[in-house]
């Protein structure tokens, strides 16, 4: 793996990430269009640890806030779920939205990682997402929640919508930002719950990665991974910190329209 190739994925792996325009979308149609051999698991696995950190670096007071206040209230025996505080409310609206990807991901992990990764798979999925994110920006409701009063069954929902970003195209942070602002959230309320929902997720499928890529980890030379690490960290930085302020003025549709874009280079590409 030539560091050129590690320093493109990472950047775009760190970027990708948190835009909705898909990650692994991007990473399946990059290495064959120039031609690349395919990147290790280990990569991935470094890659994806950079964007977890990043995500951990830039939401670290709302997390710390999160988990304080669960253990605060669970030490002291406050079962009832509405005597709880907002940020214990949080925390249990995220675990409880992150089931439905968690449980898709592990029973069927095989079938996303090898039956739907073909490029027209990637092409079809793509346009299901910008199709997604424009009913989302068409039908917000006229009353606007904010992420406090989203219920638990909303959350649940709102996992459902994360669950789709198992199809690479998709986009994990474009299905639940849409599954959010369908639901009632505005586009940044939606923005900021998506992100706190993908702690979890994000972590988990890192864990999972690890586990399987250790044989590998020996066959590699280093530099390629600290710089796909080096990248991937920095870029998602940006890149959660660019959306979050760019959701507070502007709609997705820019995204959509690069989404439609990527599709078209795609068949072009490879189906003529």
């Amino acid at each position: 793996m030539s560091l050129l190739q590690a320093l493109v994925l990472g950047i775009i792996q760190g970027i990708t990430e948190f835009f909705p325009v898909s990650s692994s979308g991007h990473l399946a149609v990059l290495p064959r269009f120039f031609n690349w051999p395919q990147q290790p698991l280990v990569f991935d696995t470094t890659v994806h640890l950079g964007t977890a950190l990043a995500l951990l670096i830039v939401f670290r007071n709302d997390i710390w806030k999160i988990v304080s206040s669960v253990f605060k209230d669970f030490s002291s025996n406050r079962l009832t779920f509405n005597k709880y505080s907002e940020d214990s409310k949080l925390g249990y609206k995220i675990l409880v939205g992150s089931i439905p990807a968690g449980l898709m991901g592990y029973f069927f992990r095989d079938f996303f990682e090898n039956d739907v990764r073909g490029l027209l798979f990637i092409v079809g999925f793509l346009l299901f997402g910008s199709v997604l994110m424009s009913i989302a920006e068409q039908i917000q409701k006229k009353r606007l929640l904010s992420k406090d009063e989203l219920t638990i069954k909303q959350s649940f929902k709102v996992g459902i919508f994360q669950a789709l970003a198992l199809f690479p195209g998709v986009s994990r942070s474009g299905a639940t930002i849409s599954g959010g602002m369908i639901l009632g959230l505005n586009r940044e309320h939606a923005t900021k719950f998506s992100f706190l929902l993908s702690v979890p997720i994000i972590i988990a499928a890192w864990l999972f990665e690890i586990k399987d890529s250790f044989s590998s980890l020996a066959n590699l030379d280093l530099e390629p991974l600290v710089i796909g690490f080096l990248a991937s960290f920095g870029t998602a930085i940006f890149a959660i910190r660019f959306l979050l302020k760019f959701v507070k003025s502007r709609n997705l549709y820019p995204f959509v329209l690069y989404r439609l874009v990527l599709a078209a280079i795609v068949l072009a590409a490879f189906f003529q």
